[in-house]
């Protein structure tokens, strides 16, 4: 079964909620995700909200406005950015804020810790706080003229006032975190490397002597790519990683070398996250960067990867898909080719991580 698209059945939500006056007190939830997920987690909330009653329904708004929100203007987000603690903010309110200090070093107006004065903008968020305020505007106005029809003319089987728009507004999680059918091919796959027949799977194996040396064939690392080249779009899949001790996930260029030595870094046409296992029980996280070491420490180990690629802006972002917290997020990547989704499953280290790799669909709810 491979990941589908999500097509979406959506009633009628009232999307000027999203925009009222909002309570700056952090919800419960979002005291559990990671601020980095901020984003992401917009996009799940608009993935709910049409399975939700009317009740949870009013929650969930609530807890997207709240994820909307600059915690300093308390209005919707403009050009939102991150600070190195995690926490986001328009650009022009964590600027003003640091106009009057002259030091180097400036802290969060949120969490009060010390922050070098470096911005990173939220392609992610900045998109769904568009589209939000974009529905707004056509939602008010879709109000109006729901109520004076109701006065001159009702229909028994009325919609309800902007509910269309309401539409628009839940269907931007599927236009912006589009989740894509992935498969694998096992045309690219190192012979010892058994995709399943399905080609949602793979697992490591005894080598395969009988596959042809094609040239789309990696024949020096436990590489397989999927069936989908990407050269446009914003594209989103999801892996199960469970407990295996060592995996890689992400992106690769078309023209990447299959048959030599070579690193999975951006300069040799990788974009990829690993976790590799260090054979003494103990294994690391790390985004394969150029320039150095760059290991990461997630609050817990993911079971399920998520993989997002703007190929538009050139970002490949991963996430523990179980909480949509962030992992890491290669910007600028300034890309000249297609690219495809990348695994690699690793090699059996010691008699462990046996187990697959398998893309899965993901759990909205």
């Amino acid at each position: 079964m491979s990941v589908i698209c999500c097509s979406l059945s959506v009633s009628s939500v009232n999307t000027s909620a999203l925009l009222s006056a909002s309570d700056p007190s952090l919800p419960q939830w979002e005291r559990k995700i990671s601020p980095h997920s901020a984003g992401a987690t917009c996009c799940r909330q608009l993935f709910l909200f049409s399975a939700r009653p009317r009740m949870a329904e009013a929650s969930a708004l609530e807890e997207l406005q709240s994820e909307l929100t600059c915690p300093v203007c308390l209005e919707l987000f403009r050009d939102p950015v991150i600070l190195e603690c995690g926490h986001h903010f328009c650009q022009v309110c964590i600027i003003q804020c640091w106009e009057a200090k002259a030091d180097e070093l400036s802290s969060c107006p949120k969490c009060r810790k010390s922050c070098a004065r470096k911005l990173r903008p939220n392609s992610l968020l900045c998109n769904v706080v568009d589209s939000v305020r974009r529905a707004r505007t056509l939602d008010t106005a879709a109000g109006t003229t729901g109520r004076e029809s109701e006065h001159v003319l009702p229909e028994p089987e009325e919609q309800e006032p902007g509910s269309s728009v309401s539409s628009l507004a839940l269907s931007v999680g599927q236009w912006l975190l589009r989740v894509t059918a992935v498969t694998l091919d096992p045309d690219t796959a190192y012979p010892c490397l058994w995709v399943s027949p399905c080609c949602t799977s793979v697992h490591v194996g005894k080598i395969q002597a009988s596959l042809p040396n094609n040239p789309e064939r990696f024949t020096r690392y436990n590489i397989v790519l999927g069936s989908q080249a990407f050269s446009s779009g914003r594209h989103y899949w999801e892996v199960e990683v469970g407990s295996k001790t060592a995996w890689g996930l992400g992106v690769a260029a078309a023209s990447v070398n299959r048959k030599e030595e070579i690193s999975l870094c951006p300069d040799d046409g990788f974009w990829t996250l690993v976790l590799r296992d260090n054979g003494n029980n103990t294994s690391d996280y790390e985004a394969c960067t150029d320039s150095e070491e760059n290991l990461l420490y997630p609050s817990r180990p993911p079971k399920r990867v998520g993989v997002y690629l703007d190929y538009g802006r050139g970002e490949v972002g991963f996430y523990d898909a179980g909480d949509m917290s962030h992992l890491f997020t290669f910007y600028e990547a300034n890309f000249k080719e297609p690219v495809f989704p990348y695994f690699n499953p690793w090699p059996i280290i010691n008699g462990h991580n046996r187990e697959p790799l398998t893309i899965v669909t993901p759990h909205w709810g």
